[in-house]
């Protein structure tokens, strides 16, 4: 027996020294290369111990992409989300309880809305004037849903939970806090800030969402001093940063999120309001007082130019509901409203900066009316049943963890419906439709769901248990 085992006792260090070896090599060729393998060889282990902490992983990689700070070591986002997904795959193939966290089991009704609504956009290749352009949409769908899985998969409990919700905070707190620094502007003289995610709408929407969970985490983290330090100093750089975004529909995300605070507050909801009523006080003396004039004047008051850029995403629209007008069923096909908008620029009716769409055509700058325009009515359906089940788990979980008396999980479940609904009411002004961190939050809500399944699972099967083992004839 001891034979035996002796190879197996063996495999670490072996493992250990054929990875050595090339790193070695590398070393000698180029000692970037190595620092670059050894990096990447410990981001591969990490994610293949545990899926939460390669989510984790993951997210900094995807926050941290874009800085001149990260250099080549990480340009490789698609090599993480391999390794990820090959993590995954492992997970579910090889551990007992691999199987059991497959979303399927579950949630099949939801399962089946995201395959048809996945298949629907790859069909649309048959009928889309540029099926190229098609095929590369549905590939991008293809990998947030199995973002979405994966994320569903790696929070099986309360640590998973913690950490990956801990890492979307400190990432938004960490591109808030380089923006801050650095202040990286989206063009020059306009003052917005972009930090690393390089559009101020689309970051305002993510430092929305960090900003909510900070805070979330801070009441969630009663008698932790060190960490309540830590997630209210996270929400102070999200807000801080939130506010030189200049970001309109950002600014009504943020309204939408702390309406949606008071609502989904249950218990002390005074004490909700009342923060509310403070965060809106400093919002608006902020803007009033301390904003950079260009920021001041496109929140408070818009100017020609601004005017005309409303009037240009007006056109847009107008383009999109037109699209979606004349192809109702199937839609022009998925990605082909940048190659097919011009087509309806010259119809009857007023529109304005048309050469905004002749010139320089691009997305629908809405997540809803993208998906109408592209796939039509059906695969809208599928879209919005799939926002609304994702969400509809958050608000079950919310309810799931309130019966069983689980506070600290009931305000970061809570904290999530919240986020929510400030990132799906910002994405009514860009188009997010295979953002990773819409997906993230989306995907936490049955996975949220099914953490609290499972310690209900676990107190009824453990009250059986002792039900069993009690002597016969005790009280």
């Amino acid at each position: 027996m001891a034979a035996r085992l002796e190879p197996i006792r063996w495999a670490p260090s072996a493992l250990v020294l054929a990875a050595a070896m090339p790193i070695g090599v590398l070393a000698g060729l180029d000692p970037r290369l190595a620092v670059f393998a050894v990096l990447g060889l410990a981001f591969a282990t990490a994610m293949f111990v545990d899926l939460a902490i390669g989510v984790v992983l993951l997210l900094i990689v995807v926050f941290a992409e874009t800085t001149p700070l990260a250099g080549p070591v990480l340009s490789f986002t698609k090599v993480a989300g391999l390794l990820l997904a090959l993590a995954w795959f492992a997970r579910v193939a090889i551990q007992p309880d691999g199987k059991e966290r497959l979303i399927f089991a579950a949630h099949p009704v939801l399962t089946y809305v995201l395959i048809l609504f996945l298949a629907w956009t790859t069909v649309s290749t048959v009928w889309a004037q540029e099926s190229g352009a098609a095929l590369t949409q549905a590939s991008r769908f293809a990998l947030v849903a199995v973002l979405y899985v994966i994320v569903y998969t790696a929070v099986r409990g309360r640590r998973q939970a913690f950490w990956v919700i801990g890492g979307f905070v400190a990432g938004a707190a960490g591109t808030a806090a380089y923006g801050l620094v650095l202040r990286p502007e989206a063009d020059v003289g306009t003052g917005r800030l972009v930090s690393t995610v390089q559009d101020p709408n689309f970051l305002a929407a993510t430092l929305v969402a960090g900003f909510v969970l900070a805070l979330a985490g801070f009441l969630a983290a009663r008698g932790q001093p060190a960490l309540r330090l830590a997630t209210a100093s996270a929400a102070t750089l999200c807000l801080m940063a939130f506010l030189l975004t200049g970001s309109r529909g950002g600014v009504i995300a943020f309204g939408v999120a702390l309406l949606a605070a008071v609502l989904v507050a249950d218990r002390g909801r005074g004490k909700v309001l009342l923060a509310v009523a403070g965060i809106l006080f400093v919002a608006v003396g902020y803007f009033t007082v301390y904003a950079p004039d260009d920021v001041r004047e496109r929140i408070l008051g818009a100017t020609q130019g601004e005017a005309q850029q409303d009037e240009g995403r007006f056109t847009i629209w107008t383009v999109g509901w037109r699209m979606f007008e004349d192809n109702s069923v199937s839609g022009v096909g998925a990605g082909n409203f940048e190659h097919r908008s011009v087509e309806y620029i010259f119809q009857p009716g007023t529109v304005f900066q048309s050469d905004r769409v002749i010139d320089n055509p691009g997305y629908a700058h809405n997540t809803y009316l993208g998906p109408l325009a592209e796939l039509g009515v059906i695969g809208f359906v599928l879209f919005a049943a799939f926002l609304a089940v994702s969400a509809g788990c958050a608000l079950a979980a919310v309810k799931a963890f309130k019966r069983s008396g689980d506070w600290q999980m009931e305000i970061l479940a809570r904290g999530l419906v919240v986020a929510l609904a400030g990132v799906l009411a910002a994405d009514f002004f860009v188009s997010a439709e295979y953002n990773k961190f819409t997906w993230l939050l989306l995907g936490l809500g049955p996975a949220l769901l099914g953490v609290a399944r499972s310690e209900q699972h676990d107190r009824e099967h453990g009250a059986s248990i002792n039900a069993t083992e009690r002597p016969a004839g005790s009280a």
